[in-house]
């Protein structure tokens, strides 16, 4: 009898009528496209999700997809711990959890994704760290296997949450090659300027924050690049930036030197990658650095940083400065303003980087993984 893998699909279900899914989703959804194209699969998938409203991103072909329309959530976590919801609903000899952690009734049968460590290395309490710390540790401990996305984060998860080496694993994200490639740059740039996305030369940072993404840092560079006669813009793919960051730098704003843009597709997304001179990725930590990859995988060097697993994400290809070096940063935005000389080259290199992240070879890691914990 074949077995049966049931992943927890909640992190892929659309909510309040977005067509938008955060980094946790983004990368569920992709492993599990990735796995669906291998050629045979050694066990029988089941989506698992709990909603009323919302969607689930995939469509269902070549897998079960079975949705309980009771939504999670913690106030609900002392019955999934003594009712076996999923078990009932969708039978299986293991469950992915993939999104760090869910209240689960047999953990025994239960392997997680545990993105990072970052609510213990660089804990952020605004964004519910505090509960992080809590419950994560002990479904670390009692769960049958973690795989997580780089060295740097199974050293957190062993150091922090008090599990042993042998019991994580590691398997690095890939980059959706069908969204993101290289292309024309120039060809980019005028999609986006007939957008009226841009309309000058400009540098890129994806997946803003207030917090350890480090946005502040960019904005602060760039702010002393534009005293030395900055011909570039710079772009902000932000959703909300924060009112006193609006504030700070109202000049730049209304003058059209910094670009504010709402969540963007993945088309417009390739585009600004493509069409900009370098992206800018200064965070103070990440688990991974999935935007770092798909800008290379564009065509466009990456500004990056020495901590996390960045090094591991960013390599020999990516541009490193210090996170909080703004004059250091500021010399390089005028440097590639005036014209790197060995861009090219550094354009091949990214690319050549990226091209050896892929989401197959994701999936087939974590095949392995399933079938060694079946």
């Amino acid at each position: 009898m074949r077995k049966r893998l049931v992943i927890d699909g909640n992190s892929m279900v659309y909510r309040s009528g977005s067509l938008y899914l955060p980094g946790i989703g983004r990368t569920t959804y992709e492993l599990a496209n990735a796995l669906l194209r291998l050629a045979e699969l050694p066990f029988d998938l089941t989506i698992f999700t709990q909603t009323i409203r919302g969607r689930l991103a995939m469509r269902p072909d070549g897998f079960r997809h079975v949705n309980l329309p009771i939504p999670p959530g913690n106030h609900l976590e002392w019955m999934y711990k003594r009712v076996p919801l999923v078990n009932m609903v969708a039978p299986h000899d293991l469950l992915h959890v993939p999104h760090n952690y869910a209240p689960v009734f047999k953990s025994s049968r239960t392997v997680v994704t545990i993105h990072d460590a970052m609510f213990f290395s660089y804990p952020e309490d605004f964004l519910g760290h505090d509960y992080a710390r809590e419950h994560y540790p002990s479904l670390a401990r009692t769960c049958r296997a973690i795989i997580t996305c780089s060295k740097s984060s199974k050293e957190d998860i062993v150091t922090f949450m008090g599990v042993s080496p042998e019991k994580v694993t590691v398997a690095y994200w890939g980059v959706n090659g069908r969204i993101f490639y290289p292309s024309d740059k120039k060809d980019a740039f005028i999609a986006l300027r007939k957008s009226g996305f841009v309309d000058r030369p400009f540098f890129v940072s994806v997946s803003c924050d207030r917090g350890r993404k480090n946005t502040i840092a960019v904005m602060r560079a760039f702010r002393l690049a534009l005293q030395r006669r900055l011909e570039h813009d710079l772009v902000l793919v932000w959703g909300n930036p924060p009112a006193e960051y609006l504030e700070e730098f109202a000049p730049e704003i209304q003058s059209g030197r910094i670009r504010m843009l709402s969540h963007v597709d993945d088309d417009q997304l390739r585009l600004l990658y493509t069409a900009s001179t370098l992206s800018w990725f200064p965070s103070k930590y990440e688990g991974f650095g999935l935007p770092l990859l798909e800008s290379m995988a564009c065509g466009t060097p990456v500004v990056t940083c020495r901590n996390s697993s960045l090094t591991e994400a960013g390599g020999d290809a990516a541009l490193y400065v210090e996170p909080d070096d703004f004059g250091g940063m500021a010399d390089l935005m005028i440097e590639f303003d005036r014209g790197f000389r060995g861009y090219w080259e550094l354009v091949k290199r990214s690319i050549e980087h990226a091209a050896g992240f892929s989401w197959q070879r994701t999936a087939e890691s974590y095949v392995k993984f399933y079938t060694a914990n079946m």
